[in-house]
């Protein structure tokens, strides 16, 4: 698929870090459509949140190019908005303020007041746009940064594990919904994690990626409809074949290894 037909296009990315003899990533080359809902997973050291953040613009690949739209990505853009582990929320704000602050920065709140109350409602915060951030919950407050990267209607939404600090249920919850938005608005979704429940329960393409450089491996496809429903037999094949794409990649590491003692 070329870069025009694309929404993210990644070709020939390898990074090395200052002080570093072997990459960090290497020899990455990816496109995804647009609209498509992409996980890229794999252990920890793998680079795949430094390869979002090179997405995002946040950092600048040693080798390579990253287009979104057909646009060079050099440095960070409201067009693709990145949710982090954090919710990174001003403590001294309302969850209306909050959810509004990328358009108070681009200077188009007053066109588009009408777009944040209609995002808090669909994030389910509609009653607490008044209330200070502080008093949310961990998940309240992620809700929040949720409402405030859609604001500015980006093409990309990245993801860099922002549920992992939750409980179990409510990261299944936004899990589900943040899936279902990005599907029925047609945003193109990236996200990092390292768990394969996460990975089946909201992509449609699952990148997999092996580490010591980090490098792309293979990729699952999963094509059903969400909300997806764990329980399901089509959900158990798809993890353990994941789990099973994990053994492959280790141990072709131990013979690596072994061959070069």
């Amino acid at each position: 698929m070329s870069y025009k037909a694309s929404n993210v296009w990644i070709a020939n990315l390898s990074h090395t870090f200052k002080k570093q003899v072997k990459p960090t990533l290497s020899d990455i080359n990816l496109s995804i459509p647009k609209g498509q809902l992409t996980a890229l997973i794999g252990r920890s050291g793998c680079g795949k949140s430094t390869l979002l953040q090179m997405i995002a613009g946040l950092m600048i690949p040693s080798d390579g190019a990253i287009r979104i739209g057909g646009h060079t990505v050099t440095k960070p853009s409201a067009k693709w908005n990145m949710m982090f582990q954090n919710p990174s929320l001003y403590p001294w704000m309302t969850v209306r303020e909050s959810a509004a602050l990328g358009l108070v920065f681009a200077g188009t709140y007053k066109d588009k007041k009408d777009k944040v109350e209609d995002l808090l409602d669909m994030v389910g915060l509609s009653e607490l746009k008044d209330e200070n951030v502080q008093k949310l919950s961990g998940g309240q407050q992620q809700r929040v940064a949720l409402a405030r990267s859609l604001a500015t209607e980006p093409e990309v939404l990245l993801l860099d594990e922002p549920f992992s600090a939750l409980d179990a249920f409510t990261r299944t919850t936004l899990q589900n919904e943040v899936a279902q938005i990005c599907h029925d608005q047609g945003i193109t979704m990236v996200m990092v994690t390292h768990d394969i429940d996460e990975a089946v329960a909201m992509a449609d393409n699952v990148i997999i990626m092996s580490q010591n450089p980090g490098e792309i491996v293979g990729d699952l496809k999963v094509n059903f409809s969400y909300p997806r429903d764990r329980n399901s037999e089509e959900f158990i094949i798809l993890k353990e074949k994941l789990f099973g794409e994990f053994e492959k990649i280790d141990q072709a590491k131990q013979k690596e290894l072994l061959e070069m003692a």
